[in-house]
């Protein structure tokens, strides 16, 4: 009984994970875009956080470190490292 209640609800948490997937991925596209952007102006990534209102900083901080999004976010991170590999530079 134990066992199909974890499996229940661990299936719920993959479902809203995949759900929630296409959200975490735009953002996560979104930041590296707003970081490349700083970076081309000689920001550095902590500047760009020092420049974000509290609003901002709340919604990252809920985005990036809600439990409910870890599984989302892992998927994204790979999903946007499988779209966008780093290009390799020869000299």
């Amino acid at each position: 009984m134990g066992l199909y209640v974890f499996l229940a609800i661990l299936s719920v948490y993959i479902f809203i994970s995949l759900l929630l997937l296409p959200l975490q991925y735009r953002f996560l596209k979104a930041l590296k875009e707003e970081e490349a952007k700083n970076r081309a102006k000689g920001k550095s990534q902590g500047e760009l956080y020092d420049n974000m209102n509290a609003g901002e900083l709340a919604l990252q901080e809920n985005i990036q470190g809600n439990p409910l999004f870890f599984l989302a976010n892992i998927l994204a991170s790979i999903m946007y490292k499988w779209k966008h590999p780093k290009q390799k530079k020869f000299c």
